[in-house]
């Protein structure tokens, strides 16, 4: 069964850092793409990145956005990023595909993998991925006015 890795870009690109770096963002994916080049890799963002990267790279990431190396949940979707990413997960396993993904998230019936550094790279503990339970939706009680 092919695998996709999805990288949640906040995640990657803030990993250890005060400011998210779409140059780490860039290594990272480099880095999983070598060391498990039976991977297919996908970088997903909320949009909202753009505005915490360093001014010089908020240009570059845009280019990204049209090359497609990144992709962004768009404006109005259904049930947030979290729905979005969802949607994702859902389509893949769809064609076939098992996913893994990286990210400090908790998202339900999916297996997240842990990222680490050797040196200069970037690791990837794919092998050893494993499913978070969810977090529970808040649940909003109508007060009774009196």
């Amino acid at each position: 069964m092919p695998t996709v890795v999805l990288l949640d870009a906040d995640t990657v690109a803030g990993w250890r850092r005060s400011t998210p770096s779409l140059a780490q963002l860039r290594q990272a994916a480099d880095d999983l793409a070598q060391e498990h080049p039976h991977v297919r890799v996908a970088v997903i963002a909320d949009p909202s990145i753009k505005w915490a990267l360093a001014d010089d790279e908020q240009d570059d990431f845009e280019r990204a956005i049209v090359q497609r190396s990144v992709v962004c949940a768009p404006a109005g979707t259904r049930d947030g990023a979290d729905g979005w990413v969802g949607a994702i997960v859902e389509r893949a396993r769809a064609n076939g595909d098992d996913v893994v993904m990286v990210t400090d998230r908790a998202v339900g019936g999916v297996r997240v993998a842990r990222l680490g550094r050797d040196g200069d790279r970037f690791t990837f503990d794919l092998d050893n991925a494993h499913e978070v339970a969810a977090r529970a939706a808040p649940q909003w009680k109508r007060r009774k006015r009196t």
